[in-house]
């Protein structure tokens, strides 16, 4: 595992507001038209938020958008995923079905794609760090990036805004259930 970093020193890119909404615990988005990145800091260790990150068949249990999560094969660092996915922003839901290879490396990220799915494309990496702990309380920063393509013609808009919603209602979920797994 790396060796422990200041926040800043791992996010030079971030302004001064978005390092301040990082150190408060919110999730922080950038990016646009299915190209993200995505921040936040748990209040736990990196072996506890790797443990969540790779609870694949749990995600239905934390992450209410997550209808079903089940592991379809597993060999060595690489873990296939089939997933339902269920959002929803004003009236209109979105059902998402989608099959991912997950390639674990080192306890310090997963690069994951999909490899059959509602979606056009998909891909991306989540990365994860070891904090300076502040007081006593361990810290690991998560972040995620991903590009995702669907072609919904006139509803193109409302595709990238239930995207960035739940990328940001998805690391929120987790890092509470990060924090939850560190105190029990």
């Amino acid at each position: 595992m790396a060796t422990a970093l200041s926040l800043n020193q791992f996010t030079p890119d971030l302004n001064d507001a978005e390092q301040q909404r990082l150190h408060q615990g919110e999730v922080v988005l950038n990016g646009q038209l299915g190209s993200y990145t995505v921040w936040v800091v748990v209040p736990a260790t990196a072996a506890t938020v790797w443990e969540v990150l790779t609870d694949y068949e749990g995600f239905p249990k934390f992450l209410p958008s997550v209808v079903s999560s089940k592991v379809t094969e597993r060999e060595g660092n690489r873990t296939v995923v089939a997933r339902r996915d269920r959002r929803k922003i004003g009236f209109m839901p979105i059902k998402v079905k989608i099959v991912t290879e997950n390639i674990e490396v080192s306890h310090e990220r997963i690069d994951y794609r999909m490899l059959s799915g509602t979606l056009d494309s998909l891909e991306g990496v989540w990365r994860l760090a070891p904090l300076d702990t502040a007081g006593d309380t361990p810290r690991t920063l998560l972040v995620q990036m991903i590009e995702a393509k669907a072609n919904l013609g006139p509803l193109q808009s409302y595709f990238y805004q239930v995207f960035e919603k739940g990328l940001v209602d998805t690391l929120g979920n987790l890092r509470v259930e990060m924090a939850r797994r560190a105190i029990a």
